[in-house]
């Protein structure tokens, strides 16, 4: 173990005229060489009240050794509490480690670990970075896996996703290779409602103040866009503020005419700090530099079904799965079938800025192709089409279609879907209006073209009207 993954050690060195960090690692040492010849991995893995008396009387023994040996020898003693220093030695080796201490923080409602080097948890306040690190993935994963072993769970290559309940309650969803990148990564969800009183749930709305107001000179241009004639100003400001108030979104288009890289572009709005999650089969949606840390992204990848016999992990379960992994943001890079009706569910149910890609030409093509694939899901393919363009209406806000005219390509139609139904025929679809538009083959992307549907949102997050609204 290195010193860095025990949060024992970091205290112990805090500790005023103690030996430091090489002399706990010392007694780390012994306490576990010696429990490995008393007990199997597994049993320490799963230790139960044998083991924990164990490990208590050998902590213990090694503490009061390696002192009586600092006196003799003149080096300095472990200046800390027998009973502290047991609890720190368990949950090195028989806990959590590092992730230990957050788990009693009364401030912390989850906690994100995203690969071994960047560990976020979530305050009222929103997600903040703690200095916690890990050796590798694989004593990471090792960590995660002791944590989860008593439901009996295990996170590996054959099965990279469990969830499971620690012994604190606390709710863990554990992902590792292939799927998750960074890996392996894991969302503890800490239940804090059994402390809470109303003074606690007045509180949060006195400290939460209101949102400073966006200027319009921070809203982007996105000369590059403009460039080849694929954005105005206007329509920029509009995409750029549409995410900033978490709307959802989808962009259509055929294939290779850039639906990925605008995607990329949207996400890249994403107020920083977020929690963003990016389901993609092929990875191209890459929202900062990887030097740029902490960004609190997870990438989840679908695996396809191999010669060894392992199942296919589909994306229908990783949309599932990245919405227990507390998303601010939630990314579908392509929506092709069935996952699409755990996509709209989820935004329905109070999820913000969904962002996705399907293969249509045209908006007036959208919910013909969404249809299609609720029609794939297992419990999708019962909606009829009223109560099917319902779902899409009231859960998408903005429709994006891209087109190719000749070599270039360009964004035809920005749309607002209004959040009411129409009927086409003998059968229904959303009510659309175009906020912006491509006026012929030479033309330019006009708008807005009507007032936004969706003021309320943009009020409340604060975008200028003259952004929203027609001139």
């Amino acid at each position: 173990m290195e010193f860095e993954d025990s949060f024992a050690g970091r205290l112990a060195q805090e500790q005023e005229g103690e030996a430091g960090p090489d002399a706990y690692g010392v007694v780390l040492s012994r306490v576990r060489d010696s429990l490995s010849k008393e007990f199997s991995a597994e049993q320490l893995t799963n230790a139960g009240p044998s083991v924990t008396e164990r490990a208590t009387r050998t902590a213990r023994e090694a503490l009061i050794q390696y002192n009586s040996e600092a006196l003799t020898q003149s080096k300095p003693r472990i200046m800390i509490h027998e009973d502290h220093f047991v609890q720190m030695v368990l949950a090195d080796l028989l806990g959590m480690g590092a992730i230990e201490p957050l788990l009693k923080d009364e401030t912390i409602e989850d906690i994100a670990v995203n690969g071994p080097n960047e560990v976020m948890v979530f305050r009222p306040g929103g997600w903040e970075e703690v200095d916690i690190r890990f050796d590798s993935p694989t004593r990471l994963l090792e960590i995660l896996n002791r944590g989860i072993a008593h439901s009996n769970r295990k996170a590996n290559m054959v099965t990279p996703i469990a969830d499971a309940v620690l012994q604190g309650r606390e709710r863990i969803s554990v992902v590792t290779y292939p799927i998750a990148n960074p890996h392996p990564t894991a969302v503890i969800r800490i239940p804090r409602a059994k402390e809470l009183t109303m003074e606690d749930l007045i509180q949060p709305a006195k400290n939460a103040g209101e949102k400073e107001k966006v200027q319009i000179e921070e809203l982007p241009d996105y000369e590059s866009l403009m460039q080849g004639g694929m954005l105005t100003v206007a329509a920029g400001k509009y995409l750029f503020a549409a995410v900033r108030a978490g709307l959802n979104i989808v962009v259509v288009g055929p294939t290779g005419v850039g639906k990925t890289t605008l995607l990329m572009i949207l996400g890249r709005c994403i107020p920083k700090g977020q929690r963003i999650l990016i389901i993609e089969d092929t990875p191209e949606i890459d929202l900062y530099p990887k030097d740029d840390k902490p960004n609190n992204v997870l990438y989840l990848r679908p695996r396809p079904a191999t010669i060894e016999g392992l199942p296919a992990i589909e994306q229908e379960e990783l949309v599932k799965l990245a919405l227990r992994h507390r998303p601010d943001a939630l990314t579908l890079g392509e929506a092709r079938g069935a996952e699409v009706f755990d996509l709209l569910n989820a935004l329905n149910t109070g999820h913000k800025n969904g962002l996705t890609s399907l293969h249509a030409y045209g908006v007036d093509e959208l919910f013909s192709r969404i249809y299609l694939m609720l029609a794939q899901s297992d419990r999708g393919r019962f909606l009829d089409s009223y109560r099917a363009a319902n779902l899409v209406a009231q859960t998408l806000h903005i429709a994006i279609s891209m087109e190719l005219v000749g070599r270039d390509r360009r964004i035809g139609t920005i749309a607002e879907l209004t959040g009411e139904v129409a009927q086409k025929g003998t059968s229904f679809e959303p009510k659309m209006v175009p906020i912006f538009q491509h006026t012929g083959a030479g033309g330019k992307l006009d708008g807005p073209l009507n007032d936004s549907r969706h003021t309320r949102i943009f009020e409340q997050a604060r975008i200028p009207r003259e952004v929203y609204t027609q001139g």
